[in-house]
Order: C-alpha cells, then sequence, then structure tokens
C-alpha cells in the first residue's frame, strides 16, 4: 500500500512537471477540455492525500468526479460543437454520460465504454453514499472504516491512470514538444509501466 501510494505521489510530481509552463490555445476546444483535465489531475493529488490521511471515504467519493472530468475534457475537445460551450457557459450543458462516452469511442475508435461499463455504478455508489461506500464504514459490530489495503490500491491506480490520460491530453493541446517529450518519458518509465 505504501509503494503504490508513494507512486501517486511521484506521478502528481512529474505530470506537474511534464506540464509546467506550457501554453493552451484560447478557442473554446481547447480551452474547455483543459479546465476538465486540470480538475482530473487536482483530483488525483487530492485522492492521494486524502488515503494518506485516512480519510478513505472521502478519497472514494471524488474518483467518479476525476473519471468524469477525463472524460468531459475528452468529448469536449473531441466532439463539442459550438452550442455545446454556450451551453457549457451557462451551466446548461445536460448531456448523459453514457452518450458522451459513446460518442468518444466513435469519434476516436477507443473503448472508453468498458471502464464506464465496468466502474460506473460502483463510482456512483461511493459519490453518492450507496452501498459501496456504506459497507465501508462497518467492521464487524463497529462503525468505522473497513477499506482494505487491495481496494484502496486499486483506487490510487485508478486515479492515477485517468489523471496520466488527462496529462497526455494536455500535453497534446497545448501543442508542446517538451511537455509531450516528457509525457511519453513517464509512460515509458519502468517503475511507472507496471502501475498505469
Amino acid at each position: 500500500m505504501k509503494t503504490t501510494l508513494r507512486r501517486s505521489y511521484e506521478l502528481s510530481e512529474k505530470m506537474n512537471e511534464c506540464l509546467r509552463g506550457i501554453v493552451i490555445p484560447g478557442d473554446d476546444s481547447s480551452f474547455f477540455p483543459t479546465l476538465f483535465h486540470n480538475v482530473a489531475i487536482e483530483h488525483q493529488r487530492s485522492v492521494a492525500v486524502l488515503i494518506d490521511h485516512q480519510l478513505y471515504s472521502s478519497a472514494c467519493s471524488i474518483v467518479r468526479s476525476l473519471f468524469e472530468a477525463y472524460v468531459k475534457g475528452v468529448w469536449f475537445s473531441e466532439c463539442a460543437e459550438e452550442v455545446d460551450f454556450t451551453r457549457l457557459r451557462k451551466d446548461k450543458f445536460e448531456k448523459p454520460f453514457w452518450q458522451l462516452v459513446s460518442e468518444i469511442d466513435e469519434a476516436k475508435g477507443s473503448d472508453l465504454s468498458q471502464p464506464k461499463k465496468l466502474y460506473w455504478r460502483s463510482l456512483n455508489s461511493l459519490t453518492h453514499t450507496g452501498a459501496a461506500q456504506l459497507k465501508r464504514r462497518v467492521n464487524q459490530d463497529e462503525i468505522r472504516q473497513n477499506y482494505d489495503d487491495e481496494f484502496l490500491k486499486e483506487t490510487l491506480m485508478f486515479s492515477d491512470n485517468y489523471a496520466f490520460l488527462a496529462c497526455g491530453e494536455l500535453a497534446k493541446i497545448s501543442g508542446c514538444t517538451g511537455a509531450q517529450r516528457k509525457f511519453l518519458a513517464i509512460a515509458a518509465d519502468r517503475e511507472f509501466a507496471g502501475e498505469l
């Protein structure tokens, strides 16, 4: 567990170094995705900090938000039309999440629907204080945290993976070859390659 947590912190530092000084174009299809991906990266660090401080319920509750920020960042970069940016500015963008995922898969030839299918129900339960969250508040006959190390490792790795993908999207959006090279170097690093 300690090794996974250390790697999450190190990944956060490496992503920040990778993106330091990049300049993002001001057009909507660059600027708004940047905001979403920036949130995903911040959430990754927050998950690590919260787990480090044994605030497991809070850490798990933001993993869905991290995943959603990454998906929205990709969707607004690859699929959005001007009307979508207008709705977003007015906080009236309401496209269902499954549709965002489906449209990304169609546009990019990806398979984002697979992790959505596998994890979405659990992520919602953790975020909205459902059974997945509540059952980890009971330990035998006491109300106290009951998170095993394997679950916490998986939580860290999931958040690391999608924050790292968000980092790659930001390097791509920026057009900065230095950031792109740093991103690829992190991806090629043997210590992180097994975790991501």
